[in-house]
């Protein structure tokens, strides 16, 4: 046995073991190769890579160290005693072997091969060659049983009541932060939604961004059943609470590769929407040239598999696929958007007509699932009472209220008309863009204030947006981007 050490690097997400060359219980050199070592007290034990060291005053010759990462998985005190061996054979390569090969996986097969991939039984290669194969040929029955399986590896929870509703959107659209209106509304008529919400990857703002401008987000499982329970409703950071281990493994590979796929985009979305007990859903698909979904006929598959892999999971689903040609909203940017949302609720007649009009649709359908006779006019009514509102405020108070809420970045620019003529096309990747520049997500009150919409009237130096920023660097990388394009297209006439 060898004494279990902590070792102070960060591998991030790779569980990493090392071990002293000239160790003096095992053959150190033995352990070198491909596979992967299992490290063990006799009850616990994590799958590591193995390196090799030579100097003592790093690794004790008679002591095994892992990295941050792998000694939180392993969950024993320094000093344990551990053995090591070689990891044993994953007993689903076959299976993974045959996939990349072109074979159909039964469900028991992918089961397998995702246990082997959370366990981390296989080398980063294998996983890669399976994402690959996998990625644009997985059939349906598959998709089902890669959601399944993803859904049962991660956190469960089960509602009191028989219906819990919820909606998604695929994104990609700035602005757009429908959903701050749609769950208040939902709230407010008496159906359970918990929204577990992302932040932003490569967009100025997500959801769990913009609401965190209003109230805390990172809330674990315990505290949102509590929020739950006391409000019908939450919209958290999916982050902390239906993190999925197999995410992890994936996206080490996709994300470097830039491997987008559709059919294993729907498998992880529906796992954590089946994990978090979600039985009816609507599903947002924007379709636009620089949205995420270019075409209508890519949106009609896209709702097909969301619509085919709910129905195998237990979930009603209804897909809208909707105008995703420009941003939703006048604010692109964590507190520009949370201003929006807030005229939206209070009834403010300078909030914006489409992120009203795109959440009260959503809204209906939702409701719709309730059996509710009149779902668009019963959401206006609860928007336009103050019922949607202040269930907004109840949420944000059982969450825990932002004391200081960011405004709007205090350095500004404005991007004027180059010509006369009518707005033809708003390049949504090129504003995103321009505002992650001036410093959002992560500065909160950074983004853009837009002020025209495609098909409006424009003359030449009238403005088109103010860039928000809180720092001079950034407002000068995002004005000097907005001068290289930005990001309009105004057709003379």
């Amino acid at each position: 046995m060898l004494r279990l050490a902590r070792l102070a690097i960060d591998s991030w997400r790779e569980p990493v073991a090392f071990l002293n060359r000239g160790c003096t219980e095992y053959a150190a050199e033995s352990f070198l190769g491909p596979r992967k070592v299992e490290v063990s007290d006799g009850r616990r034990s994590v799958t590591c890579v193995l390196n090799l060291v030579d100097d003592a005053a790093l690794v004790a010759r008679d002591a095994l160290a892992l990295s941050a990462h792998a000694f939180a998985l392993l969950g024993l005190e320094e000093g344990a005693p551990v053995a090591i061996r070689r990891a044993p054979e994953p007993a689903s390569r076959a299976a993974l072997r045959a996939r990349i090969a072109g074979r159909r996986l039964s469900e028991a097969e992918i089961d397998a091969v995702v246990e082997d991939m959370v366990a981390g039984r296989y080398a980063g290669r294998e996983t890669a060659g399976f994402l690959v194969a996998a990625a644009q040929t997985l059939d349906d029955g598959e998709v089902i049983a890669f959601a399944r399986a993803r859904a049962e590896r991660s956190a469960q929870i089960v509602w009191p009541d028989g219906m819990v509703v919820d909606k998604h959107s695929m994104g990609g659209i700035p602005g757009t932060r429908v959903t701050m209106v749609v769950v208040p509304i939902v709230i407010a008529h008496g159906l359970t939604i918990p929204k577990a919400a992302s932040r932003a990857i490569t967009s100025p703002a997500g959801t769990a961004d913009t609401m965190e401008v209003l109230a805390r987000v990172d809330l674990d499982a315990e505290e949102v059943c509590r929020v739950v329970a006391e409000v019908g409703g939450c919209i958290v950071w999916n982050g902390r609470l239906s993190h999925s281990p197999i995410d992890d493994v994936m996206n080490a590979v996709t994300r470097p590769l830039g491997i987008v796929s559709d059919r294993l985009s729907v498998s992880s979305i529906l796992s954590k929407k089946a994990a978090l007990g979600v039985t009816h859903i609507v599903f947002d698909i924007p379709v636009g040239p620089t949205a995420k979904v270019a075409t209508r006929a890519d949106a009609d598959a896209l709702a097909r598999l969301f619509a085919v892999t709910a129905e195998g999971l237990g979930i009603a689903a209804r897909c809208e696929i909707t105008d995703g040609t420009q941003p939703i909203g006048s604010g692109i940017g964590p507190a520009l958007e949370a201003r929006d949302v807030a005229q939206v609720l209070a009834g403010d007649p300078d909030a914006p007509a489409d992120l009203r009009d795109k959440s009260l649709m959503l809204a209906a359908r939702v409701l719709a699932f309730a059996g509710v006779a009149e779902p668009r006019e019963r959401a206006e009514a609860l928007l336009a009472s103050g019922a949607a509102a202040r269930a907004m405020e109840r949420l944000v108070d059982a969450q825990g209220r932002n004391p200081d809420p960011p405004g709007p970045g205090r350095l500004t620019r404005e991007v004027a008309a180059g010509s006369s003529g009518t707005v033809a096309a708003i390049d949504c990747h090129r504003i995103a863009g321009i505002a992650r520049r001036a410093g959002a997500p992560l500065e909160k009150s950074a983004g853009i204030d837009q002020f025209r919409q495609r098909g409006d009237r424009v003359e030449q130096g009238e403005p088109l947006y103010r860039i928000h920023a809180e720092e001079e660097a950034d407002l000068a990388e995002a004005a000097a981007y907005a001068e290289q394009g930005s990001g309009f297209e105004v057709a003379a006439g």
